[in-house]
């Protein structure tokens, strides 16, 4: 399964240290050079930044030269839909609704962070799905209400 993953699922997820559930559910997530270049720009803020810069299970690709950069998108965003796109991704991880209705509109499969933690959850590898979502709460991610009552009901 190739699944691509763009910075704010990687940043969330270390930030309340659940990165590796990415390895456990995917075995390997790939990133485009521009989503390493703004964690890099985060890097204080890193957590984990051993797994999160070197882990062997995330790859890191170079940015489509052809990807087409969109007003309303950022460069991780842009070249993590230009990858997927190009090599026929499974998977995208992505949350900003901008690049989600981009990638909808484009066809491919979506999830998120709060989707990544939910299947963690289903597939045994997350065993409190509300401690999880209260720690990215916690954390400054943004849930919106409808999405927090959807998970708390799965």
């Amino acid at each position: 399964m190739r699944v691509i993953v763009n910075t704010s699922p990687l940043i969330a997820l270390d930030r309340i240290r659940r990165l590796d559930l990415l390895r456990q559910l995917f075995g390997q997530v790939v990133r485009p050079q521009s989503v390493l270049d703004e964690v890099e720009a985060g890097r204080a803020r890193t957590l984990d930044p051993q797994t999160l810069f070197h882990a062997a299970w995330i790859a890191t690709e170079p940015d489509p030269p052809e990807m087409v950069l969109r007003k309303e998108l950022g460069a991780g965003e842009t070249a993590a839909l230009a990858l997927a796109v190009k090599t026929g991704a499974d998977l995208i991880v992505l949350d900003d609704l901008q690049a989600r209705l981009v990638a909808a509109g484009l066809g491919l499969k979506i999830t998120g962070t709060a989707g990544v933690i939910l299947a963690a959850h289903q597939a045994g590898f997350e065993p409190d799905l509300s401690k999880a979502l209260q720690d990215l709460l916690a954390a400054g991610f943004h849930l919106s209400p409808q999405l927090l009552r959807h998970l708390k009901a799965v």
